[in-house]
């Protein structure tokens, strides 16, 4: 007789927390969404500042050969071999 009273008590209790553990799943699977979404923008936005970056130093090293070979091309600077 205990039994068949606390069987719905118990099967209801559990059928109660698993809705909570779902709703809870849900919940941290939208959260991680959101911060991998947020990871995303910010990896793309390290990987142009990168590319802008490595185009910055291309053209510096350009004017540093084209300075070197101006400086080097005048005659009181060029180095002379005996």
């Amino acid at each position: 007789m205990d039994s068949l009273i606390t069987q719905p008590i118990v099967q209801y209790g559990f059928l109660g927390l698993s809705a909570v553990l779902l709703g809870i799943v849900v919940w941290l699977i939208k959260r991680l969404l959101r911060v991998l979404e947020g990871n995303t923008r910010i990896i793309a936005a390290s990987t142009e500042a990168s590319k802008e970056q490595t185009r910055m130093i291309a053209d510096l090293l350009r004017l540093s050969r084209s300075l070197h070979d101006k400086i080097i091309s005048r005659p009181c600077i060029a180095l002379k071999e005996d």
